[in-house]
């Protein structure tokens, strides 16, 4: 077996792993670079046994700033004559009765 540290967040053994966790690969596993889980170090002497310890970072991108939430402005009024770009018609024309064209 070969003591390694997680150097981020991974899954291994049924366990999700938090960066600077220690634990334990197969050694065939450890062997096989194409299976061997990229996101683990071997542990050193120096690393605390049993707690976690501060992982390494590895090219961690910047924390991004939090978006602040889109709110459109309050309209004037009820909001109907700014969406329709004018006032709101007060008369409907009449349904036309009598659809045939005018006689001479």
């Amino acid at each position: 077996m070969v003591d390694v540290v997680a150097t981020e967040r991974g899954y291994f053994g049924g366990i999700r792993r938090e960066p600077g966790e220690r634990f334990s690969l197969p050694d065939a596993l450890w062997k096989d670079e194409k299976r061997r889980p990229t996101w683990v170090r071997l542990a050193r002497a120096s690393d605390k046994t049993g707690a976690k310890a501060e992982a390494e970072p590895a090219e961690k991108k910047p924390a991004a700033k939090p978006a602040k939430p889109f709110t459109p402005p309050e309209p004037e009024g009820n909001g109907v004559q700014e969406a329709l770009g004018g006032p709101a018609p007060d008369w409907v024309p009449p349904e036309i009765q009598n659809s045939s064209p005018p006689g001479d």
